[in-house]
């Protein structure tokens, strides 16, 4: 290749990195989190900091209440069975609080599609973090309070990681056309219908 070819392809990959510097200092993050997007992202925390404890709660009740059986003259706790039913009570409400508290989004439009969507979402999540509390709950089995500290780190690990993945689904599918607090237009919508089965 010639030297005009290389220009035309621009800097390497690794030097368009470098030239890019990440700016992570206070007052970037708080001019983020004064933006529309970062206090979207702020609200879109503040009710998973209200869901996630309510959550880990109602997985220790259940498991503790209703989950716990006597084998042989020893209590065993089906964790999975608590995680699961747990997520299932949560997933609406935790759906509504998203729809009306972060995104404002106060139409009934398509509400079965958006329910059905943010259900798969849940679902999805509750599987992987029932995965690893199926884990945690065979390899630290009858262990008392270390099982269930083990088991709410499992927890807390599995949907903290499909946490920042359900807010892309929320925020690129199911909300896209109100995320910036304007009415959606035919244009806007018929972009929607696109991208969604509705």
């Amino acid at each position: 290749m010639s030297g005009a070819d290389d220009d035309a392809l621009g800097p390497p990959p690794e030097a368009r990195l470098r030239s890019k510097p990440v700016d992570i200092t206070p007052s970037s993050v708080l001019a983020h989190a004064k933006s529309v997007e970062g206090r979207k992202q702020l609200r879109y925390a503040g009710v998973s900091i209200f869901f996630v404890p309510v959550g880990q709660v109602l997985i220790q009740l259940l498991g503790a209440l209703v989950f716990t059986t006597t084998v042989d003259g020893m209590k065993e706790t089906n964790w999975v069975l608590a995680s699961v039913t747990s997520a299932a009570i949560l997933t609406i409400p935790n759906f509504f609080a998203n729809k009306m508290l972060v995104w404002r989004n106060t139409s009934k439009d398509n509400l079965r599609t958006q329910v059905i969507v943010f259900w798969v979402a849940a679902m999805l999540g509750v599987s992987f973090a029932t995965g690893l509390t199926f884990l945690v709950d065979y390899l630290i089995e009858s262990h008392g309070w270390v099982e269930k500290v083990a088991v709410f780190f499992a927890q807390l690990a599995g949907f903290g990681i499909v946490w920042l993945g359900r807010y892309v689904i929320l925020d690129r599918w199911i909300f896209k056309v109100t995320h910036h607090g304007e009415e959606p237009g035919e244009d806007d919508l018929e972009m929607l219908h696109g991208d969604l089965p509705i």
